[in-house]
């Protein structure tokens, strides 16, 4: 897979703008002080407290692996805080200043900003843990960043570079402290400490997912707009490039992300995110936005939308995906990709454009409001589409949409469901991956395959006599051909004990209608029962059933027996699916040594 820095830049030397010449945004032609629709909601928090962060609700991961409850009141305060500064530079008043200072000063004073769940314990109790982080030795927990410590470091960066009339006009303290914070959580590490426990960088070889280029990214943001060595800047965009090139080294060289759409938003779109910011900080001398890899990268979120706001959701990823349309735009025009500027345009609201979303990636969101509304294009329809090095491939037919996948079961965010499928007719779901439940402290630990939505149990797959598929990267499917069918090798998916010599699935849609097909060699003899997870409920028929909400009307070959059970949801999946429960249906075989079975929904 490709290493876009080193083969570009081999040299590994970057030369950055200095600093005292360096403007953000410089070329957009547009304030970026100026966001009107920041004023509202700013006004709905000028009555209310800065939420609390008391050190028993940072202990409540660590007491029973509720996530939520510390992190709700953690996000609140940054979201507050940036919407208040933007909310001040548009209308300068002073109306929003003190209270601004009020959650500025409320992050300074969190003594981390590592949410509980990503803290690596040093010193502190492991039952009940409190954050360590009263110096800079070997073991002290400020050695550490997470996701959202970065993140919270790129805010107050924006707040520190935008906000300097506002704050300084109370006290220059507090842009101090921003500053003096900056440099000993997010810099001192980022400049001097290497390998454990900051996994996402790769010094130690480790497996890359999301977390590196959506942490660079935030990362340089604090550098581009806080830094003002020039040697450290040019520095930094060194370190950046030889992480990025970890990320990618192991990213399916089709562009495909096997965290999901979802994850993308983080894993390729933060990539990109990194590539801007390079670019503008060495004024367009270091610029890969246009490489054919990150095109291919970029234009995966616009072959996974099946349609609407519905996208194909394997691995830990929501079928519901509210999509960036400025940032896809955007990435459209630099990347010159005409795929992702149609689609863009397809799906753009004029009122979402040039608005200021506060979140997780703060350089994207100032970016967004920069971005023009693009012009409205007829949008193709793409066909079939396989992406071979992830093993997946998307499907349309008549009224069908669907997706199969391949892929092994070690991928990032992995589920066991090698072999699993998505289907939906009209717009409605018929058959679905559910996705996850809230995170917790089990859903990454050695407990997550006794979580029900992580084992093929409970995807569209097949347990065979009496096995399900296992975890790790020696599980794996195999693309034997993709002709509007994709034909996988499955037999690797499950453990030795299940006596396969061979299982294939074909599956796909075939004459407008959606076909899966199961063929079994066994060595000796077994038997399958196979797991179809709908929201519906199914109507049994002889040798089919009828889901209703639908219309879809699906068949089976082959000696089955029917059966149906329901799986209750948890209020985050209950929300996606809009509904308390899901059902399984289950088709169960007698013994034996050689068959096939096709279902066939019209």
């Amino acid at each position: 897979m490709p290493e876009l820095f080193k083969e570009r830049f081999p040299g590994g030397v970057y030369e950055t703008l200095p600093a005292a010449e360096f403007v953000p945004f410089r070329g957009n032609g547009r304030n970026i002080k100026s966001l009107p629709e920041t004023v509202a909601g700013a006004e709905s928090l000028l009555s209310k407290p800065v939420p609390a962060l008391p050190a028993t609700l940072y202990m409540r991961f660590y007491r029973d692996g509720n996530r939520s409850e510390y992190e709700s009141p953690y996000f609140a305060r940054r979201r507050a805080a940036s919407l208040l500064l933007f909310a001040e530079l548009t209308e300068r008043k002073g109306r929003f200043t003190d209270l601004l200072a009020d959650y500025v000063w409320a992050i300074c004073e969190e003594t981390t900003w590592v949410l509980p769940a990503h803290n690596k314990v040093c010193h502190g109790n492991p039952v009940n843990c409190l954050t360590d982080c009263f110096d800079l030795g070997d073991d002290d927990d400020t050695r550490n960043i997470d996701l959202f410590s970065a993140a919270t470091g790129a805010d107050l960066a924006v707040i520190w570079y935008l906000g300097a009339g506002i704050l300084d006009g109370i006290t220059p303290v507090i842009r101090k402290r921003i500053r003096s914070l900056l440099e000993r959580r997010i810099f001192h590490v980022w400049y001097d400490v290497k390998g454990a426990p900051n996994w996402w960088m790769g010094d130690r070889g480790e497996k890359l997912n999301n977390w590196t280029p959506w942490i660079v990214s935030n990362i340089l943001t604090a550098v581009m707009l806080c830094e003002s060595d020039d040697g450290r800047r040019s520095r930094s965009i060194s370190r950046a490039a030889e992480l990025l090139d970890r990320f990618t080294k192991d990213y399916p060289a089709d562009g495909g992300c096997d965290e999901g759409p979802g994850y993308w938003t983080v894993a390729g779109a933060s990539y990109f995110d990194c590539l801007e910011i390079i670019r503008d900080m060495t004024g367009g001398r270091t610029d890969l936005t246009g490489h054919p890899f990150v095109r291919k990268m970029c234009e995966y979120i616009a072959d996974f939308n099946l349609f609407g706001n519905t996208w194909v959701n394997f691995a830990d990823a929501a079928h519901l995906l509210s999509c960036d349309r400025a940032l896809i735009a955007r990435m459209g025009r630099e990347c010159g990709s005409d795929k992702l500027i149609s689609f863009a345009a397809d799906g753009a609201d004029p009122a979402s454009f040039g608005r200021y979303v506060p979140g997780q990636t703060p350089y994207r969101a100032l970016s967004d409001t920069l971005e023009p509304l693009p012009e409205r294009a007829e949008r193709k329809q793409p066909g079939d589409v396989l992406y071979p090095d992830l093993g997946v491939m998307i499907a349309r037919g008549g009224a069908f949409a669907a997706a199969v996948k391949g892929g092994h079961n070690d991928e990032s965010h992995n589920h066991n469901d090698i072999g699993n499928f998505v289907l939906y007719k009209n717009g409605q779901p018929v058959f679905v991956d559910a996705g996850v439940e809230q995170y917790c402290r089990d859903t990454f630990s050695s407990k997550r395959y006794t979580l029900w939505t992580m084992r093929s149990l409970y995807h569209n797959l097949p347990e065979i006599s009496g096995h399900e598929q296992l975890h790790g990267r020696q599980y794996s499917g195999k693309i034997l051909s993709c002709g509007g069918m994709l034909e996988l090798e499955l037999k690797d998916a499950y453990p030795e004990e299940c006596g396969l010599v061979s299982f294939v699935r074909k599956a796909g849609i075939r004459g407008g209608r959606f076909v899966c097909e199961d063929t079994f060699v066994f060595r000796n003899s077994g038997s399958v029962v196979f797991s179809l997870m709908t929201p519906d409920d199914p109507q049994p028929r002889d040798a089919g059933f009828i889901l209703p909400s639908s219309g879809a009307e699906a068949a089976w070959t082959g000696s089955l027996s029917y059966s149906a059970d329901a799986v209750e949801l948890g209020p985050k999946l209950s929300r996606e699916w809009g509904k308390e429960r899901l059902t399984r249906i289950r088709l169960a075989s007698g013994e034996f040594r050689e068959a096939t079975f096709r279902l066939t929904v019209m």
